[in-house]
This record gives structure tokens, C-alpha cells and sequence, in this order.
């Protein structure tokens, strides 16, 4: 882990003292997660990787701790958990969630996605490939692009990356959308993060099948 983002840490020391007070009662049935609601300790898989979950902080896989993202973006999952599992599932773009534009992260949003387009335009195969490797299973009919792929970042948070590769025409462009249920789960905040580990995670793929 590199130097750590003082706001990310900040704020992940202000969600842990939260968590000790938060109602665990619905984390298993709500978010679909292992949970031990008592000691409000939750196991949550995040990308291709599970975390352990409480108070007394957070742990990956090797017994390490993660980023100071990732332990935000875990938190506020738990944080945000409503009572019931919202039914509004239609898909959206991150600019159509009230809150990304209350928070000002509309551009933000649109970060990840340019760098995707211009880190595989020409590579669609490879694109292909990597997104395999996180999980995604490519929807067949729903979205007229060269790829779409539902992923599961989160349980009750899947996005849909989408991507037409470059033409003689046009250049590579990429999208993500989410339910707009999403809003419940997750803030403007800890969306534009998905997205950056996302990018992160995909960039991390193509740099071992290009060494």
C-alpha cells in the first residue's frame, strides 16, 4: 500500500467509529453478504477479491490491510445498507444520479471511462480477455457495442461496461452504467472509486499479458 490519501484516511477512521453504532441487523439479507450481524463483521467480495470486514478494521485475503479506497468504499457499503432491497433496476450513467451532480463528481465520472477507451482502443480482444478474468459474463443483445459485459463489483451493485472499439471513423469509446438502484448502496463518491478500480484492475491485466 503507497502513501496513504489523508482524506481517504480520514474518512475511513470516521466510518470505522460509525460502524461500531450501525444497525446490522439486514447486512446478510439486504446486501447479500456473510455477515456476523452481532459483531458487526461482514465478509464482502469486492471485484475478485474478499474482505474481512469490522470495527476492528479491515482485512484482505493475505491478512493485510487494503487501501485506504477500498477500506472506504467497503465501509460505506455497510454504512448505507437500506431496510429493504430497493426494486428500481434500470440501467443508468453515472451523470444521471442526482447526487454525482450535488457532489460535483459529473466529470469525474467520465475519468475512468476516456482512460479505458484510450488504454484498449485496437484491443478489443484483449479488453475481452481481461474483463473475463474479473468475472464478467458478456450480454448478448442488450447494448449494440463491439462488447458489454456485466460485472459484480459488489453483491447488489453490478455495472455494465460497454465499449466500441476504434474505427476509421471514430475513436475507442467506453461506458459504465449502474442500476439505478445504486444510489441506495453506494454515494457519488464511492461510484467514481468503483470505476477507478475497475480501470485499475483492467490496466493491471493488460500490463501482465503485454510484459
Amino acid at each position: 500500500m503507497g502513501k496513504p490519501n489523508p482524506v481517504f484516511k480520514k474518512s475511513y477512521e470516521d466510518y470505522l467509529c460509525q460502524l461500531k453504532k450501525a444497525d446490522s441487523a439486514n447486512w446478510s439479507s439486504i446486501l447479500a453478504i456473510e455477515a456476523d450481524e452481532e459483531k458487526r463483521l461482514a465478509k464482502i467480495p469486492f471485484f475478485d477479491e474478499l474482505y474481512e470486514v469490522s470495527p476492528a478494521g479491515i482485512i484482505d485475503a493475505q491478512g493485510g490491510h487494503p487501501d485506504y479506497g477500498i477500506c472506504v468504499v467497503l465501509l460505506k457499503y455497510l454504512l448505507m445498507c437500506p431496510q429493504v432491497v430497493p426494486i428500481d433496476s434500470n440501467w443508468v450513467h453515472s451523470r444521471e444520479f442526482k447526487d454525482t451532480v450535488q457532489a460535483q463528481n459529473g466529470g469525474m465520472s467520465d475519468f475512468a471511462t476516456q482512460k479505458l477507451s484510450n488504454l484498449f482502443a485496437g484491443e478489443l480482444d484483449l479488453l475481452t480477455t481481461a474483463v473475463g478474468e474479473l468475472g464478467g459474463k458478456t450480454l448478448v443483445s442488450e447494448f449494440p457495442y463491439d462488447l458489454s459485459v456485466i460485472l459484480h463489483p459488489l453483491p447488489r451493485v453490478p455495472v455494465i461496461l460497454l465499449f466500441n472499439d476504434q474505427d476509421e471513423d471514430f475513436p475507442a469509446k467506453t461506458s459504465i452504467l449502474y442500476e439505478s438502484r445504486a444510489h441506495h448502496f453506494l454515494d457519488a463518491e464511492c461510484r467514481v472509486m468503483v470505476d477507478w478500480y475497475l480501470l485499475t484492475k483492467l490496466k493491471k491485466i493488460k500490463k501482465r499479458y503485454s510484459a
